[in-house]
């Protein structure tokens, strides 16, 4: 009689066995405990571990050569606005991805979110979230985070630009993302800013465009965007200079002016702006 049950018992868990086996992406451990499905990755989630693999190579670079005193990288100390930033706007591929430089010292230096003027990032975006400090700290550039009272004039203009085109932010990202090509701010002893283009050291300046180069592509294939949407000269260079290296030639490269103030005969950056959506018929992805 014993033997008969035992007989029974295993004969009906090589059937459970079997049955569990046929069911796609499930690995059978006993049956005592619940299969684990394979679990596929969100976009959002793989774009933030490609934003990690980044963070990581730029760690092994030494990036304090002339005219360089003060390194922030605001991906480090100030990744939970830009987790956030990332988990509600990125989940999705997009039509147009606009990519701008580095950061500056009173937005995404303060916000961790590119072109973050903190005014708009709260209101317009509506994230906040904890923004600590970095390694080494520049007196005349201090990190005070959403608490800063000092505007971010570019980001102020971009922003502004896209709400008023757009009417919410849900819209603008419904089929476009803005980031950074690079996430590093470098500064000289006196807090003023020093482009990548800038850095003096050859071989410094190529080994943080090629970390960052090798980033980009990754968001490209993530994302698959249709324009590539350069803010400002240098990133429009580095794009084209990339796109051909890898034989990219099926993405449209646009420049778009930079909002910066201080670039010469930019004081009516607004209507350049509206220009360049009309000039290329992109105002269908702003406005129903």
């Amino acid at each position: 009689m014993l033997k008969r049950k035992i007989s029974e018992s295993t004969e009906e868990n090589v059937k459970q066995v079997k049955v569990e086996s046929n069911k796609e992406e499930n690995i059978v451990v006993s049956q005592y405990f619940q299969n684990i499905p394979k679990v596929e990755e969100t976009i959002a989630e793989q774009f933030l571990q490609l934003q990690n693999e980044l963070n990581n190579s730029l760690r092994d670079l030494d990036l304090k050569t002339g005219p360089v005193e003060y390194i922030y990288n605001p991906l480090l100390y100030a990744f939970d606005p830009y987790e956030k930033y990332i988990r509600k706007y990125c989940t999705s591929t997009k039509e147009l991805l606009f990519i701008g430089m580095n950061p500056g010292p009173f937005g995404m230096c303060q916000t961790g979110i590119p072109f973050g003027d903190p005014i708009c990032v709260r209101q317009f975006l509506q994230i906040e979230g904890i923004v600590n400090k970095p390694e080494i700290e520049c007196p005349d550039r201090m990190i005070t985070g959403f608490n800063s009272s000092r505007r971010e004039q570019s980001g102020k203009r971009f922003w502004e630009f896209f709400e008023n085109l757009c009417g919410s932010s849900e819209k603008f990202f419904e089929n476009a993302l803005l980031l950074n090509f690079c996430p590093i701010a470098l500064m000289k002893s006196n807090g003023s800013n020093v482009t990548p283009a800038e850095i003096k050291d050859t071989k410094v300046r190529k080994s943080l465009e090629a970390a960052c180069n090798n980033w980009y592509l990754e968001v490209i294939r993530l994302l698959k965007p249709k324009f590539i949407v350069a803010v400002g000269g240098y990133i429009d260079k580095k794009t084209k200079d990339l796109f051909k290296s890898n034989n990219i030639n099926d993405i449209q490269i646009l420049c778009m002016p930079h909002p910066s103030p201080r670039s010469v005969g930019n004081q009516n950056w607004h209507e350049k702006a509206h220009k360049f959506i009309d000039d290329n018929n992109l105002i269908g992805y702003f406005q129903a």
